[in-house]
This record gives structure tokens, sequence and C-alpha cells, in this order.
């Protein structure tokens, strides 16, 4: 005899999905990359008004090697800076929990017990996965947010964070502060190590 009491729907994961979290890290690198985009805009309107001008018959070897050491320290924060790290600490321990990407595909980050991060948390987190990029590290994230219960990255491993979908409770606005700072100060290090160092 065949019942006739319905079959419970499964209860939706917790955790984003890989393919979530993917999309929302694509949609993140866009963000991060506006700063190189502004950055680029404005060299190009002091060129154009003859404020700076680069040489042109240098080559980037000659002039890294013709850099101080204090210089080349500028330029390679710059470097990591382009990367958009204080965008991805800030907003991620911010009320938001989310950079613009997971908040437009509905994810956040949180602790272990759920809570909201720290700052020390997201930049250990994104220290990690910065790290781990270099060795393979993302590859492996790939498979273990795949094949893991809780859905959880190698920095999300060592970070002991979580990526939940959904929003957090009880939120928030995303202060101005957070803003300025993901954006404007990485926008000024690039402009001036350009002005100070080309």
């Amino acid at each position: 005899m065949v019942s006739s009491q319905p079959v419970p729907n499964a209860v939706p994961s917790l955790y984003a999905s890989l393919g979530r979290r993917v999309a929302a890290h694509l949609l993140d690198v866009l963000v991060a990359f506006s700063v190189l985009f502004l950055a680029a805009i404005v060299m190009r309107g002091l060129r154009v008004f003859g404020l700076w001008m680069p040489d042109p018959g240098r080559a980037p070897e000659q002039t890294w090697q013709a850099l101080g050491l204090v210089a080349k320290i500028f330029v390679l924060v710059a470097f990591v800076l382009s990367m958009g790290p204080i965008y991805f600490m800030l907003w991620e321990a911010s009320p938001w929990q989310a950079t613009m990407g997971k908040r437009l595909l509905n994810i956040y980050v949180t602790d272990e017990n759920k809570q909201r991060i720290s700052i020390g948390r997201s930049v250990g987190r994104w220290l990690a996965r910065w790290i781990c990029g270099w060795f393979g590290g993302n590859l492996i994230s790939m498979i273990t947010i795949a094949s893991t219960g809780n859905r959880k990255a190698i920095h999300d491993f060592l970070g002991k964070t979580l990526v939940l979908r959904g929003r957090p409770l009880p939120g928030g606005a995303l202060e101005p502060w957070r803003i300025t700072g993901a954006f404007v100060f990485p926008a000024l290090w690039l402009i001036g190590t350009f002005l100070t160092t080309m």
C-alpha cells in the first residue's frame, strides 16, 4: 500500500555553495579592480595636463633597479593593495558581514558560532586566503567547499569562519568610513606610488 503522507521537503543548506561563493568572488575581483581603474584615470588625467610625465625611454626593469629600498616597499605595498585586502577585511567585519559580491549573492561571513567576525579575524582570514593562494590553495579550497558538510575553504578552516546563506541578524548599515577606507586609501596609495617612483 502506497503511503499518502507527503514527503518532507529537504532542509536547505545554511552554508553557501561553491557556485555562489565563486560568483561572489568574481564580482568582488571586479569591485577591487575599480581602485586600479580609478588610479589609472587620475594618472591619465595628470599626464594629459602635463602634471606627470613618466620617463618613456626607461624599461620597467630599469625603473625597478633604480628605486631605493623604501620606494620598492611602497611599490610592493601598492601591488598588494591592488588586490583589495582592505575592502575584504573591512567589509566582511562590518554589519553587512559581506563584501559587495557576497551581499548581492545573499551570503555572509561569520565565526564558527555564527557571530560577526572582528577586523582582526577578517585580516587573518584574508592573509590565509592570500598566502594559500600562492601554493595552490584556491583549488584545494574549491574541493573542500564542494565536499565538506559546512562548505569551508582552507582560509575558513584557518580563520575559523563560516560562509552562510541569507543576511546576518541584526545586520545594519555599512558605515561610510569602511567604504572610504576600502577604496580611497588604496587609490591614494597607488597614485602616490606612481607619482613618486615612475
